[in-house]
C-alpha cells in the first residue's frame, strides 16, 4: 500500500485499539443509566448530554488525535459542549463517574459543503537568481482555512502546502519568468477558486560551478507493488544552501516519468517503472541551473502493480 494508505490503516488500528480500551474500562466499571446523548451538532461542534448518575465528578472523554482528552467536570454539571471539531469526521465519547460509566457514543459532525473564498491580493515580496517570495490576503470560510496550495509554472520542483499567508519558493532558475497562484483548502476538504495570477522574473547569476554529486543513494521496496523510497547524502554548492538545491531522479537511464524534483532534502518516495530491474540514479541541480554529476547508481528488483 502506499505511505498514505499505510498511515489511514495504522491510525485505523489505533482507534479500534482505543475503543478495545474503553470496552474494558467500561465493562469494569459498574453499568449506569448514564443515558449519554448528542443533543445537537454542526460542522464543527457537538453537544452532549447525560442523566446523573455515580457519586463523583464526571469525566468527559474524548477521542481525539489519536488519544483520549479528558475534561472533569462537577456534579452539577451534566452536559457538554465539544468545539473545534472538523467537519464530516466520526468522534467518540464516553462519560464516567467513579465506578461508573456510560456507553460509547460515536457522532459524525456536520458536512461542510461550503467552499472558502479565493485568496485576494497575490503580491510579489522578494526577487533574487533563485529564489522568489509572495504573499497574499487570508480566504475566509465558514469552518476556517487549513491551508494553501501554492502553485507555480514553470513547477521546479516547487508545489507548496502551507498554513501561512506567504511562501518563499526556492531552487529557481536565473533570467526565468515564474508565474504563481494560489487556492485555499478548509477543514471541509472543499478548495476556493484560484487567486488571480502574478508572475516575476528571476535576477541574473554569475554562477557556473555546479553542485557536488549526490552520494550514498540507497533505495527500499516500500510495499511491493513498485514504490520505494530514496534516500542519499545530499550536495553542497559553492553559492547555494543545501536547502535550495533540487534533485532529479533518473531511472533506467531516462527521467522520472513522474517529474519528482525533491528540494532541500535527502530523502523522496517515487515508483518504478518496469517489472524487474530498476536503476535509480540522481543528479543535483543548483538555482543557477548548474547540473552535478550523477550519483551512484542503485539497481533493485520491482514488481509493478497494474
Amino acid at each position: 500500500m502506499s505511505v498514505r494508505l499505510a498511515g489511514r490503516a495504522a491510525a485505523s488500528l489505533l482507534v479500534l485499539a482505543a475503543c478495545a480500551v474503553i470496552a474494558v474500562s467500561a465493562a469494569t466499571a459498574a453499568r449506569s443509566k448514564a443515558n449519554l446523548r448528542v443533543t445537537a451538532k454542526t460542522q464543527t461542534t457537538v453537544s452532549l448530554a447525560w442523566d446523573s448518575f455515580g457519586s463523583q465528578n464526571y469525566v468527559l472523554h474524548f477521542w481525539k488525535d489519536g488519544n483520549w482528552v479528558k475534561v472533569t467536570l462537577p456534579r452539577t454539571q451534566t452536559s457538554y459542549t465539544w468545539t473545534g471539531l472538523l467537519p464530516n469526521v466520526e468522534y467518540s465519547f464516553w462519560v464516567k463517574s467513579g465506578t461508573s460509566a456510560s456507553d460509547l457514543v460515536i457522532v459524525k459532525t456536520n458536512p461542510d459543503l461550503s467552499s472558502p473564498s479565493a485568496p485576494g491580493n497575490l503580491r510579489i515580496d522578494s526577487v533574487t537568481a533563485s529564489q522568489i517570495s509572495i504573499a497574499w490576503d487570508a480566504s475566509t470560510d465558514d469552518t476556517g482555512i487549513a491551508e494553501y496550495l501554492v502553485s507555480v509554472s514553470p513547477h521546479e520542483g516547487n508545489l507548496i502546502w502551507t498554513g501561512a499567508t506567504s511562501a518563499k519558493l526556492v531552487g529557481l532558475a536565473p533570467l526565468t519568468e515564474y508565474t504563481f497562484t494560489v487556492k485555499a483548502r478548509d477543514f471541509g476538504y472543499n478548495f476556493s477558486p484560484l487567486s488571480d495570477a502574478v508572475s516575476a522574473t528571476t535576477e541574473a547569476s554569475t554562477d557556473t560551478t555546479p553542485p557536488t554529486a549526490p552520494t550514498n543513494l540507497r533505495v527500499s521496496d516500500q510495499d511491493g507493488c513498485g514504490e520505494v523510497e530514496l534516500n542519499w547524502t545530499q550536495s553542497t554548492d559553492n553559492q547555494d544552501p543545501q536547502s535550495a538545491i533540487r534533485y532529479r531522479i533518473f531511472i533506467n537511464g531516462a527521467p522520472d516519468p513522474l517529474g519528482f524534483t525533491p528540494i532541500g532534502t535527502g530523502k523522496t518516495i517515487t515508483y518504478g517503472v518496469v517489472d524487474g530491474v530498476n536503476t535509480f540514479v540522481l543528479k543535483a541541480v543548483d538555482s543557477a541551473g548548474n547540473v552535478s554529476a550523477p550519483s551512484n547508481s542503485y539497481p533493485i528488483v520491482l514488481n509493478i502493480c497494474f
